[in-house]
């Protein structure tokens, strides 16, 4: 029995979108920063990206500790101000080596919750912060705030 060509079209757009499903899930199973994948995906689907400040916990306090530095109170000041009434996440991933007063884990909590209360200091709302701690240990601790 003969098929003719255009009664197999189906299977080659089916192919394609089944490759593309396989690529986008293997993209979600690499779990790349999820912060950076949804910003993404919000571009490519043409909504807007929000503004995020992102950096090395280690240069905003000081080290081995949960205090923040002169720079770093300056940075999250200048955040929180252009801000406006918007709500922020306050995300941490990672932690650092054992300090003298603070293990890895209690470390990033606390830097975390220092970042917190000092963007509530500055003139955001306490209701408007959230805080989210990865369970990620090593590596180094990253800090990024986010306006959801």
């Amino acid at each position: 029995m003969k098929l003719r060509a255009g009664r197999q079209r189906w299977a080659l757009s089916f192919a394609d979108l089944c490759l593309l499903l396989l690529g986008f899930f293997v993209l979600l199973q690499a779990k790349p920063d999820a912060n950076h994948l949804s910003a993404g995906l919000r571009a490519a689907f043409g909504a807007r990206a929000d503004a995020a400040l992102q950096s090395d916990a280690n240069s905003w306090f000081e080290p081995g500790e949960a205090v923040l530095t002169p720079q770093g109170h300056k940075i999250l000041g200048d955040f929180a101000r252009s801000a406006g009434d918007r709500g922020l996440i306050v995300s941490s991933r990672g932690t650092e080596p054992k300090g003298a007063r603070f293990d890895g884990w209690e470390l990033a909590a606390a830097r975390t919750a220092a970042v917190a209360r000092d963007l509530s200091t500055s003139g955001v709302a306490q209701d408007k912060v959230a805080i989210a701690i990865d369970p990620a240990t090593g590596g180094g601790q990253t800090i990024q705030i986010t306006r959801n």
